[in-house]
């Protein structure tokens, strides 16, 4: 019988690894808990804009499994497309949130994606459970020493 990995057992090492700084192995695991789908993907919705919903994960797997989509999107799109569309990624407001440290996701992604990854996002106004990505900052991204960077953080992990 053995044990299994839950979604308790994949939370803990993803949120370890990605609290030690150790992305690779964290983005490895949160790729690992969808696919044993353990862990619901983040929802990509096609429209005009493209919304990715975070709100039913953690801190660790938001920023995990958004980091693992924008690494995609920009190895997907230097082959396919010369030119990205905004992104809406919706984080909640928070209004959910149990304990005293208040809302988690709207504040700690983007600032993930800004102290990490060093990608800009903008604020959505009228709806501060979303931020923006445009399509503009994520292009100057693609090309910039800060997504290199980034991009060294996950080793052999990207894109997949």
């Amino acid at each position: 019988r053995g044990l299994q990995p839950n979604l308790i057992t994949y939370s803990a090492v993803v949120k370890a690894c990605y609290d030690a700084k150790i992305y690779a192995d964290a983005l490895d695991k949160a790729r690992e808990a969808v696919s044993m789908k353990v862990v619901p993907s983040m929802i990509l919705m096609s429209s005009e804009v493209p919304k990715w919903d975070l709100h039913l994960l953690s801190e660790s797997l938001s920023c995990m499994l958004l980091s693992d989509a924008l690494l995609t999107l920009i190895d997907t799109g230097k082959h396919e497309s010369p030119s990205f569309k905004d992104i809406l990624v919706i984080t909640g407001k928070g209004l959910n949130t149990v304990g005293q440290n208040g809302p988690v996701l709207r504040e700690k992604v983007p600032k993930f994606l800004i102290d990490v990854a060093g990608l800009e996002t903008s604020a959505v106004e009228g709806n501060e459970g979303r931020f923006l990505i445009t399509g503009e900052t994520l292009q100057q991204w693609a090309s910039s020493t800060e997504f290199g960077q980034f991009k060294s953080l996950f080793h052999d992990k990207t894109p997949r």
